[in-house]
């Protein structure tokens, strides 16, 4: 079937007409609380409307071959669909799963098609690439909204650490992923207060881990939407991430942290390099070694996250994916 282009040039710049891909998972675009595709798909649409271009969000059964220059898709089972329909598409993993079930699982399999069938595909991490062994699949790095998420001055005049996350894999939601066991153990240690934030089903680890209620200085905060998020971020010093397993390094959280000038300790897998963060171990030790480095330079570290942050800006992030849209088209 012949593609239609409806891409122009102005001033010699081109204008493309780009579709955003609706997750269709039951939260709206743009998310009110939690949601990081959703949130993703939101700051691709607004920063690729700021360059210029016509973007459009529609769920995946509304789109036709030829409606569109590109169309840029975030789940694997619509990169399937799609194909299934004829539709050209760039994919953009963002499961971790595909990595942590293994190469004989369903879900590998799945992204592994979706990998293959689309015009070139976006790894959240370097890892990825090797790991799906495809041509297709090239390293694309999150972003964050740097006009929203931004440093305040009125700091808290005593340290205070933030875990913020999503914890556990689907179906073992009392499994330590994000490591708030580690993170609490590490300001027991320093006697430091800490926040516990994110969804309400991270109850189900802290349950089922009943020690951590004994900390007094254990805080929890469940479902903030994003006012409440930025104002999280601003009433904390230090993000905690001894995180097992995640597919975007640097992933959301790191960089809305880092944004709002939170250095970030743990994550020792993180495999990008990454201004303002000490690695660390999932070993509470290692854990108060970056504790007891990072408030010892605290101003460094701080200064160093924030300029990273700046330059990861959704905005930076969209112009290079729209430049990769070009070259596509181009071919």
């Amino acid at each position: 079937m012949k593609q239609y282009k409806f891409s122009f040039i102005i001033h010699k710049k081109t204008i493309m007409k780009i579709c955003q891909v609706h997750p269709g998972c039951g939260i709206p675009v743009p998310p009110p609380n939690w949601g990081a595709v959703e949130k993703i798909v939101w700051e691709f649409t607004q920063n690729l409307r700021l360059l210029g271009h016509e973007v459009d969000i529609k769920y995946a059964n509304e789109i036709n071959p030829g409606d569109y220059d590109i169309v840029h898709v975030h789940m694997a089972n619509l990169a399937n669909f799609l194909h299934e329909r004829n539709v050209p598409y760039i994919y953009q993993l963002h499961d971790h799963h595909a990595h942590y079930y293994g190469k004989n699982s369903f879900v590998f399999n799945e992204n592994l098609k979706a990998i293959q069938n689309s015009q070139v595909s976006l790894m959240p991490g370097r890892f990825l690439v090797p790991y799906f062994d495809t041509p297709k699949a090239v390293y694309f790095s999150h972003g964050v909204n740097t006009d929203f998420f931004k440093p305040n001055n009125n700091r808290p005049k005593e340290h205070k650490l933030l875990c913020l996350a999503n914890n556990g894999l689907a179906g073992m939601n009392g499994y330590d992923r994000k490591g708030f066991g580690f993170a609490i153990k590490a300001a027991m240690a320093k006697n430091l207060p800490i926040t516990i934030a994110g969804p309400r089903n991270n109850e189900n680890f802290l349950n089922e881990n009943p020690w951590v209620y004994a900390y007094p200085k254990l805080n929890l905060e469940w479902e903030p939407n994003q006012e409440e998020l930025v104002d999280l971020y601003h009433r904390h010093t230090i993000f905690m991430h001894p995180s097992e397993l995640e597919a975007g390094h640097p992933n959301l959280t790191i960089l809305e942290a880092a944004a709002c000038g939170l250095p970030v300790n743990g994550w020792i897998e993180m495999e990008t390099d990454f201004d303002g963060m000490w690695r660390a171990p999932r070993v509470v030790t290692e854990l108060v070694r970056g504790l007891d480095d990072i408030i010892n330079n605290y101003e460094l570290y701080r200064e160093k996250a924030i300029n990273h942050a700046e330059s990861l800006s959704w905005l930076n992030r969209s112009k290079e994916l729209a430049e990769l849209c070009k070259n596509h088209i181009k071919a």
